[in-house]
């Protein structure tokens, strides 16, 4: 554990947790669930070739983020948006239209949602919980409730296209304190990534304490900081040390 600022954990009310590889391993569940999509998807549409691997529709999905990067603000309709394209491309266009792919990415977030939290996060989410107010601050689609921490949160802050930007934009910062009514130097946002939540949470006046690497020690490291944290932690559990 590492201080870079001053900062004052008595007036801290609230927590805010980025999800995805801050309380558990995203990365691996993500990408069962990638590898999931295309089989499913190729077993029902009897489709083979470049179409076996996801790396064909990962691509068709960012370029049509490139095309409208408001897109980034919905991420499970840009996962729908990709699906009409690449079925488009592959002159079997879906039936269904949007509708059928929305279909098919619902069931790809369940598969997305499915991770583990161990048991010594949800013991520390639980005694956080008796101390603080908590809040989920997220960019993904994640279904919290299937992964089973839904109910440590008051509330589960997402982008919406045209309403609020995702991180490291100020919105959902500033949304989530307002939620809780409470000012931003007494809320304590706990995240993996430098840029989304670090660089997010700075440039919004809200403290910061930055888990290195993540959850699993795959996430951004230092390199791609723009500012400091308030605090840097070796894992998610050294909150209990920090505030507990």
């Amino acid at each position: 554990m590492k201080f870079y600022k001053n900062v004052d954990l008595s007036r801290i009310k609230v927590l805010s947790f980025d999800l995805d590889n801050t309380i558990y391993d995203c990365q691996s569940v993500l990408t069962a669930a990638e590898n999931w999509l295309t089989a499913f998807l190729c077993e029902k549409f009897s489709l083979g070739g470049e179409c076996l691997e996801y790396a064909f529709w990962a691509k068709i999905k960012s370029e049509i983020l490139h095309q409208n990067r408001e897109l980034a603000n919905d991420v499970g309709y840009l996962r729908a948006l990709s699906l009409v394209e690449a079925f488009n491309r592959l002159k079997l266009p879906l039936k269904g239209g949007i509708d059928e792919a929305t279909e098919y990415v619902n069931e790809f977030v369940i598969h997305r949602s499915s991770g583990v939290v161990h048991d010594d996060v949800h013991e520390l989410l639980k005694k956080l919980k008796a101390k603080y107010r908590l809040i989920a601050v997220s960019n993904g689609n994640l279904d919290p409730k299937i992964l089973g921490v839904n109910h440590y949160f008051e509330y589960d802050v997402r982008p919406k296209m045209y309403e609020l930007q995702c991180k490291p934009h100020e919105d959902m910062f500033n949304h989530a304190a307002a939620l809780m009514g409470v000012k931003k130097d007494e809320m304590l946002h706990i995240g993996d990534d430098p840029y989304t939540d670090v660089y997010g949470a700075v440039k919004s006046s809200i403290p910061c304490a930055w888990i290195y690497k993540g959850y699993t020690g795959i996430s951004p490291d230092e390199r791609h900081l723009k500012h400091l944290p308030e605090i840097v932690l070796n894992n998610v559990l050294e909150l209990e040390a920090l505030l507990l």
